[in-house]
């Protein structure tokens, strides 16, 4: 394996373990297992594909795969192949997959999807297409020619210079999501942040539900790999409490990497209390805040695991931890910066808040920073600005945080999500705060739902626990005796479960639009 004027390069580490222990099992999935060494001969095989048809350093190579030994192949493959990664989700639609094919500039297409061959290959100019699923002794595959190299080069702007590994497609709804460039020093970096806060060692097995199109799905899969431990990938979650604990005592499972929604599964009411999983050494959760009531949940019905409490974002990959020895204490803070993570938060003019509790927008410094967002160089001036706050490259993440006088950081919103309602701001996290002291509330989202009058209203959406009947009027009454007359929801809609993201997050965006109200509630 070569090395990089830059340092390591992050798939040098699954090399460095398929020669070590060939033949311990890397993946399991769907019941399947593969080793490092058939993972490795499998990526090194696609890999001169690439080759042979003429891949060059810092082609873009896009994924777009279920979960499976060749698509993880695939991603390892186009590393092996100094190329840079584009993970796209599995779920997307045609159209979204053409725009980050040509947004991205990709040369190259590695899928198990053979319906949406011929449409890409006559929308883009890819150069070729690989089957992933088939006999891989036949990687031709799919080819068209190129009548010419311009989309070969970019006028990326790199911040730091180092050598780009993978571009990241934020979940967006529209079909123009964000392209987040992550170079392989930053990726080394987030591993060891990572792998070192939670003692990773070869011993562990991690359980993963997040598919490798999403950055949160990709490390999952590959960090394990890069520490030597093995990876259980399951394409469904699972629909009750013991179905989850029952497959983590079946697959040895040391540790659970997954968004609070899958996590909120053991807080059900019912679900069992300190159940019986010998091996399980602990649980993280990422990307969103895990819930107080939740992460109190967690910690009665597991007293002996370890709960990884962490805020990140696709910009920098994690930010902050809650020390164990918090959670009770402080189960609604995110809890202290990674040694490797410098993090301010700033006042409207860009200055430094130091008063503890005031709320500003959290700005992060450190080796863990994106290069910035693919050719779109006035959002990456904006997001990422240089010679400020004394740090020569900070980051403007547009989340809103406060700081207590012991230093730990507490998420309060999106810049972005509060609303107006007959004048009065209206934060949704407070409502969703409130709505789950409900008993019978086992999960809920809050959106703003346009109002030519009032200009929004707070439209509530909530998930009942099992076995328990909500209404309207009763979420609406629950809420009128502790809030504010503009913070009570002017329509409850009761579901039996929340849309997610294709990473696994709440996703709000698809609430929308909402129904028109019949009624608003006045002051």
């Amino acid at each position: 394996m070569t090395q990089s004027k830059d340092g390591i390069r992050f798939h040098h580490y699954f090399e460095r373990n398929a020669l070590r222990k060939p033949h311990k099992t890397a993946l399991t999935l769907g019941g399947r297992k593969t080793s490092y060494l058939e993972l490795d001969a499998l990526a090194e095989e696609l890999r001169t594909a690439l080759i042979r048809h003429g891949a060059q350093p810092d082609d873009r190579v896009v994924i777009y795969s279920k979960m499976s030994e060749g698509s993880v192949a695939a991603v390892l493959a186009t590393l092996k192949a100094a190329c840079i990664v584009v993970t796209t989700h599995p779920t997307f639609g045609t159209e979204k997959l053409i725009h980050q094919v040509e947004d991205s500039g990709a040369r190259f297409l590695f899928t198990d999807d053979v319906e949406v061959v011929e449409e890409v290959l006559g929308s883009t100019g890819l150069s070729a297409v690989f089957p992933l699923g088939g006999p891989h002794t036949e990687a031709e595959g799919w080819r068209v020619r190129r009548e010419d190299d311009e989309k070969r080069t970019t006028d990326f702007d790199l911040i730091s210079g180092a050598k780009p590994a993978a571009l990241f497609y934020t979940s967006g709804s529209t079909s123009n999501p964000k392209g987040v460039v992550i170079s392989h020093s930053a990726m080394v970096a987030a591993f060891d942040a990572v792998t070192g806060h939670q003692e990773n060692t070869d011993d562990d097995v991690i359980l993963t539900f997040t598919p490798i199109g999403s950055d949160f799905g990709f490390y999952n899969v590959m960090m394990p790999l890069a520490f030597g431990g093995r990876v259980v990938a399951e394409a469904d979650t699972p629909n009750t409490p013991e179905q989850l604990i029952d497959l983590v005592n079946d697959e040895g499972v040391t540790g659970i990497h997954a968004f609070p929604p899958l996590l909120a599964l053991l807080c059900q009411e019912g679900a069992p209390h300190n159940p019986s999983v010998p091996g399980l050494r602990y649980l993280s959760s990422t990307g969103q805040r895990l819930v107080p009531e939740h992460l109190l949940r967690l910690r009665r019905s597991f007293p002996d695991v370890r709960i990884h409490s962490m805020y990140g974002l696709s910009e920098c990959k994690r930010v902050s931890y809650l020390p164990q020895e918090q959670i009770l204490r402080r189960p609604s803070s995110v809890g202290l910066p990674l040694p490797q993570v410098r993090a301010h938060i700033v006042d409207e003019n860009e200055d430094p808040i130091h008063t503890p509790d005031t709320v500003g927008e959290l700005v992060l410094a450190g080796d863990l920073l994106m290069e910035g967002y693919w050719n779109d160089p006035e959002l990456s001036a904006r997001t990422l600005r240089r010679d400020v706050l004394n740090e020569s490259v900070a980051l403007f993440t547009g989340d809103l945080f406060r700081r207590d006088n012991e230093g730990f950081l507490y998420w309060v919103r999106r810049r972005d999500e509060v609303f107006t309602r007959s004048g009065f701001q209206v934060d949704p996290q407070e409502i969703e705060a409130h709505l789950r002291t409900h008993p019978s509330v086992v999960d809920c989202a809050v959106v703003p739902l346009s109002c030519d009058a009032e200009g929004h209203l707070p439209l509530a959406f909530v998930v009942p626990s099992p076995g328990r009947h909500l209404d309207e009027q009763t979420v609406i009454d629950h809420c009128r005796g502790a809030l504010d007359w503009h913070m009570v929801p002017s329509r409850v809609l009761v579901r039996a479960a929340l849309p997610l993201t294709d990473s696994g997050k709440t996703d709000k965006r698809s609430l929308l639009p909402p129904p028109t109200p019949d009624t608003t509630n006045g002051p």
